[in-house]
């Protein structure tokens, strides 16, 4: 029986050597690119709330009941337009009142004017006479300014949101009875961190993506950099118009925007997937002659589909694209294919 199981482990040991496994120094196919060095444009990524360009609640300067509505809800209104009438029948009263008023003091002016050049009254009287005559012009212009009150108008042009009154209704100034918002350009209102303050200036283009329209960008251009930095956040706040001539942006929408603050003229990149995490950071493995060295890097900027090198690459270099599962240092290269050179620049978004 003892000499059955060592004929046993003898055949076995034959067999392996006879190339039951592979050679554990067989080399890894590998896709080998090189480390490009070129100019790269570096954005700087944040979040922003859009607003309408002008936007009102509108409410009456004054007391009545409300007797028509012209506006239609969601309309677009140009500025002037009427909304609707508060009973100014009262008012219209006092107009009339004033206006007869005035007419009463202007023909007793001109008698008085009459009177002094005959010497039949005096200069005071006159006087009195002329300021009485400029009070009462001064009463009809107010009284016809308020008159015009009770019809209320769009201050300027844009879009109306839903009314809160209806035809008979008592209205105060404390009422709210429409909103109405200027859309054709978008305010965005943003914070760019303090390390960046200095390099975004008014007239700097921003290009920007909201949720409801997926990855397509709109373009606005910054306007305006507060002077003073938020010391709560540590950031400027920074504003940029957006044009809407479309209306299909809203105000209150949050938007993910990109700004171009400046080109790095020799910057290294690799494409992203040949970098793997390690040890807290980042490595890729470079062809040292033939074989696997795995060499931990420092990345920085990110562009789609590449990464920045700041440490522990150069220029030239070839690193390992594919495989990198299978490598391990010390191990030997089979380049699938020659390397093919990539430019790293990134043109602006």
């Amino acid at each position: 029986m003892n000499h059955f199981v060592i004929l046993l482990a003898f055949l076995a040991l034959s067999a392996c050597q006879k190339g039951g496994g592979p050679p554990k120094d067989r080399p890894v196919p590998v896709d080998l690119v090189a480390v490009q060095e070129g100019p790269l444009l570096e954005t700087l990524a944040a979040i922003g709330t859009l607003e309408a360009e002008e936007s009102v609640d509108i409410k009456p300067e004054v007391d009545g009941e409300i007797t028509s509505i012209t506006m239609v809800e969601g309309a677009v209104v140009k500025k002037g337009d009427v909304l609707l009438q508060i009973d100014e029948s009262k008012q219209a009263a006092g107009v009339a009142e004033t206006e007869a008023d005035y007419l009463y003091a202007k023909e007793t002016l001109q008698r008085s004017d009459t009177l002094l050049a005959d010497g039949t009254i005096s200069q005071q009287e006159h006087d009195q006479t002329r300021a009485n005559s400029m009070r009462t012009q001064a009463s009809l212009l107010l009284a016809r300014k308020r008159l015009q009150e009770y019809t209320l108008t769009a201050p300027f042009a844009g879009v109306l949101g839903h009314r809160t009154i209806s035809v008979g209704q008592y209205v105060s100034p404390q009422t709210t009875l429409v909103s109405l918002y200027a859309l054709n350009r978008m305010k965005l209102t943003f914070g760019v961190p303090e390390r960046y303050g200095a390099r975004v200036q008014p007239g700097q283009p921003i290009h920007l993506k909201v949720a409801a329209y997926g990855d397509e960008i709109f373009v606005g251009e910054i306007y305006l950099i507060e002077p003073q930095i938020d010391m709560a956040t540590r950031t400027v706040q920074a504003r940029a118009f957006v044009p809407n001539a479309d209306h299909r942006l809203k105000p209150g929408m949050f938007a993910n925007l990109d700004l171009a603050i400046g080109t790095k003229e020799k910057a290294l990149t690799l494409p992203e997937d040949c970098i793997f995490p390690h040890e807290g950071g980042f490595a890729t493995y470079r062809d040292a002659e033939g074989v696997a060295e795995l060499v931990p890097i420092e990345i920085g900027l990110r562009i789609p589909g590449r990464i920045e090198i700041v440490r522990g690459l150069k220029a030239g270099d070839l690193v390992a694209r594919s495989g990198n599962l299978r490598l391990a240092p010390g191990r030997k290269l089979l380049p699938e294919t020659p390397s093919t050179p990539q430019s790293s620049t990134t043109p602006a978004p």
